[in-house]
Parts: C-alpha cells; structure tokens; sequence
C-alpha cells in the first residue's frame, strides 16, 4: 500500500534498502493543484524517461534486494504515459509490490481502474483535501471532488485497497475533521495526511504554525482511534507527541475543536491510538526518482543525488553521504541532539525548504522552534 513515515530505531532498520520507491513517471496533468510539488503541466517535459529506460529502473529497484521496495507509480499524471500498463506489468513480473497514485481526471474511470489492476496494481491512493467547493479550488478544476469520491468507490467495488491523501495546510486545516469523518462514512480504511512543504506552486504562508501542527498531530492520533489507519508525510513529530502524551501532554485549542467535531459527526465510539512510534524519513526508507531520472531523498527534497541514467539506485541510497547523515541523525540541534530523533528526526524536506540545508532542525517542531 501507499505508506507515509513508518520504520527505524536507531541504527536504522533501513540501512541497505529502503522500503519505498517513489517513481514520479511524468509531470503531464490534467489539473492546475495550487500547492502542487512538481508544477505539473499539460505536456509531459523535455528529459522524460523512456519506455526502456523506465523498463530499467525497475530492474534496478528490483536490485535493491529482499524485501522488495513498493514502487508507487505517480506524477503528475501517471495515466499521461501511453506506456503506463507495460510498466507497471514488468514491475509486477520483476515481484515487486505496486501502488500507482493517479490525478482524479475524467481519464481516471472503470476501464482505467480495472487495467491498473489487472496489470499488478493492488492499491491506490486519491487526493481530497476538503468538502466539495474548497477541494476543487485547491485542485483547480470544478467537479474534482464528486469524481475523487466516484473513483474511490469504484476502485474499492473492484477489489483495489484505497488510501486517500489528504494537504493540510492554512486552507484545508479547519475542515480536517469533516475529511476524517466521509472517509469513514465511506468506509476508505486509509488517510495519509501530508503537511505542506514549501516547494513547487506551495508558499510558505500556506504551512502551519509550529503549535498548529502540534494540534494536528494531536488530532491525527485521536482521528486514528476510529479504525482508521492514519498515516504523515513530512510530520514525524506525530510519533514523539505520541510518546509526550503517553506521558500525559495535551493538545491545544486547535486539537480540542477538530476532536470534538469528528466525534460529533461519526457518531462512533473511539478505541486505541493506532499510530505506531516507527517511521520513514526522506532518505531513511524512502528514495524518489524524477521523471528525468534525478534521484532525491523524498518528493518534497528535491536535492540531487544523482541519475538513473548513469548511477546505480543502489549505490546512490547506501552510500550517499546526505542519505548516510539522515540515517545517523546527523543533523544540527536541537534536531540533532534530541531524544526523539531516532523516532521522529523532524521533516528533512522543510529543513530544506525553510533554510536551504536538509539537516538543519524541523521549524514546525516546537521543540526546534519554540514560540
């Protein structure tokens, strides 16, 4: 399945392979997403991997060695590339587990869904950010919302497992509790909650406050103790507020008002936390490949380490000495000197984004920001 921060101790359990290969097959799209990370456009750019180029990519993930990585098909808009389904067959051949991320276009229908599927694809993940109106501004094309919701129910009518991707951000924050609440309604069992990075068509106005994403976390963890998986990308932080409120730590106003909310609207009654202390960083368990071959630590930390076309994936990822100093936690305090590292390590790819250095601390961790 599409999965965010799972995984290491220290000394990481990710030290020869990671556990996720994200392939971002092309930039082409159909929608005009304002916090967008690869400023997609409607024609894929100059530089796209070919069919055999593509063809050994795989090969080279499937090198990486046992257990093989999930390779996660995205974009863009995966469903631009013509040769799409032969790709992603070859992947299955090579036993590689596949999931594919594909914008909610009108190309997104049955027959899509069912060739994804039947070329090895057991499951996807599908964008909603907010209700109806909010949702389909942020995407940029009306109409976006009702066919996300269409999609999802097809693809669970066939037999693909369903994850649904969720920005928080300064526009779609106050109306996490109603996302959490359809996705139950809906009975999708899986939200992956991806908090803003200041990179591509996204401002640094729209993140969140050091506190507001504090109160998020605190939310998420609550969100989670209604049989929903919820999973964080660039917020590793959930699992140290997860340990701080074993200890009895509490949420803001921000928490308090979107618990309460999802508790109204689900009318269900809440169990354990089922957010675990383990997880993936950018370069820790995850690698991303370009659609011109750049390899990077993560989606969101575009720096270069160097190219399918003339590098191994496998050296690049055990032998790089950005990914190496991920790895160790080697990264300037207080991120690098807390307690909470070797589970939580702060968001390397707004380190980046905010300071320009990957390994500088986290600024939407109050303990590396504080007010």
């Amino acid at each position: 399945m599409v999965v965010g921060d799972r995984g290491p101790e220290a000394g990481s359990a990710f030290a020869s392979r990671p556990m996720l290969v994200f392939w971002e097959t092309t930039r082409a799209c159909l929608l005009a997403c304002s916090h967008c990370r690869a400023t997609a456009q409607r024609h894929p750019l100059p530089g796209e991997l070919d069919t055999k180029e593509g063809l050994r990519l795989l090969e080279q993930i499937c090198a990486l060695g046992q257990p093989a990585p999930v390779v996660i098909f995205t974009g863009g808009d995966l469903l631009l590339r013509p040769d799409i389904y032969d790709l992603i067959t070859r992947a299955h051949q090579l036993g590689l587990h596949v999931a594919a991320a594909p914008a909610v276009t009108p190309l997104l229908n049955r027959t899509a869904l069912e060739r994804l599927q039947a070329a090895g694809v057991a499951a996807i993940s599908l964008s909603l950010d907010a209700p109806l109106a909010v949702h389909d501004q942020i995407r940029g094309v009306p109409g976006t919302f009702e066919r996300t919701l269409e999609a999802a129910r097809l693809a669970q009518e066939i037999g693909l497992r369903v994850q649904i991707n969720t920005v928080v951000m300064a526009q779609t924050v106050q109306t996490l509790a109603d996302v959490a609440a359809l996705l139950l309604r809906e009975r999708i069992p899986i939200w992956e909650v991806f908090f803003l990075i200041a990179t591509g068509r996204a401002g640094k106005n729209d993140m969140l406050s050091a506190q507001d994403s504090e109160d998020v976390c605190q939310f998420l963890l609550d969100a989670s103790r209604y049989d929903l998986v919820v999973r964080t990308v660039e917020a590793p932080f959930v699992r140290r507020i997860l340990t701080e409120r074993r200890q009895g730590t509490q949420g803001g106003a921000l928490h308090r008002h979107l618990s309460s909310r999802l508790e109204q609207l689900s009318g269900l009654a809440p169990h354990d936390v089922r957010i675990g202390t383990k997880g993936t960083l950018d370069g820790d368990g995850i690698l991303f490949v370009a659609h011109d071959g750049t390899v990077s630590p993560g989606g969101f930390l575009p720096v270069p380490l160097g190219n399918v076309r003339r590098d191994q994936l496998s050296d690049i990822y055990r032998h790089h000495p950005l990914l190496e100093a991920i790895r160790h936690r080697c990264f300037q305090d207080p991120c690098g000197t807390c307690v909470h590292r070797f589970i939580c390590g702060g968001s390397r790819a707004r380190a980046y984004s905010m300071t320009g250095d990957p390994l500088a601390a986290d600024p939407a961790c109050p303990l590396a920001s504080p007010a």
